[in-house]
């Protein structure tokens, strides 16, 4: 079973895979590739963007790059084939798609117990396994370019057809578009800005409403999910980029880099320095 879940190669655009997504369940990751996953077997929760998600056999669930994931096995192992793409196929496959769909996508990314979605994805798999296996085939990017356009703009209307039998009030739908608003907003503009009034200011409501939300909405406050967002970015950042500890810091919008090293000790226990030196 392949679990080598960590960023795709340079020249690699996608991946068809077979994985237990053992690497999500050590805490919380940053996506740096988005994926439509299948879950063959066994039973897991998955946390996406701090919503969670019950997987049984059958379930289909789309992450986007940047997502924060963290996955509970619960019980039996689960098994999962996932398609695995670049961030650039994403960006070319919304080109033409209206932001509603994107959207209503990360809103409403699951489905359980769905057998006409399970059967579309098996049909989609089965047609690109047939291309992967070709080593000679060199258009692979452009075929699983045209699989995510069909995909997202079928789940899409699927969607429309078949709401969630919930029942959500106008305040609750309320919550949930603001909460992903902020999630938007935070993965835009994290290196910018860490403060809470910062994304208040651009949604046009009081920090005091935004807490509420991210609250009602996680449990968790809006400045324990940017500081950990941040947190997770800069351990890739020092993981992959090569960069001085100063450079990092003033990219990332620190005053000064003793400023930088306070904040990332306080929330890893360890200085930037000392994690740079255990990663490599």
């Amino acid at each position: 079973m392949n679990d080598k879940l960590s960023e795709l190669s340079r020249w690699q655009e996608a991946e068809l895979l077979t994985t237990s997504l053992d690497e999500w369940s050590g805490g919380p990751q940053v996506l740096t590739f988005g994926a439509i996953l299948i879950c063959r077997g066994g039973a897991a929760v998955l946390s996406v963007n701090y919503k969670e998600w019950r997987m049984g056999e059958g379930a289909v669930i789309v992450v986007f790059p940047n997502d924060v994931v963290q996955l509970t096995p619960g019980g039996r192992q689960p098994v999962f084939e996932m398609l695995k793409y670049n961030p650039s196929l994403l960006r070319e496959a919304s080109l033409q798609l209206e932001q509603t769909v994107y959207s209503s996508l990360r809103q409403d990314r699951c489905r359980q117990d769905t057998p006409v979605v399970t059967n579309i994805i098996d049909g989609m798999f089965s047609l690109l396994k047939i291309y992967f296996r070709q080593t000679e085939c060199t258009c692979i990017p452009q075929l699983v370019l045209c699989q995510l356009k069909a995909f997202f703009i079928g789940f899409h209307e699927y969607l429309q057809r078949n709401p969630q039998c919930r029942l959500d009030d106008v305040k609750s739908h309320r919550v949930r578009e603001l909460f992903n608003r902020f999630m938007m907003l935070m993965e835009r503009d994290f290196k910018r800005s860490r403060d809470v009034s910062y994304y208040a200011g651009l949604m046009n409501i009081s920090s005091k409403y935004l807490t509420n939300i991210v609250r009602q909405t996680t449990g968790h406050t809006p400045k324990a999910i940017i500081d950990q967002y941040a947190i997770l970015q800069l351990k890739t950042q020092l993981k992959h980029s090569g960069h001085s500890i100063k450079e990092i810091a003033w990219e990332y919008n620190f005053s000064d880099t003793s400023f930088f090293c306070r904040y990332f000790k306080r929330h890893t226990g360890l200085t930037p320095q000392q994690m740079k030196k255990r990663i490599s």
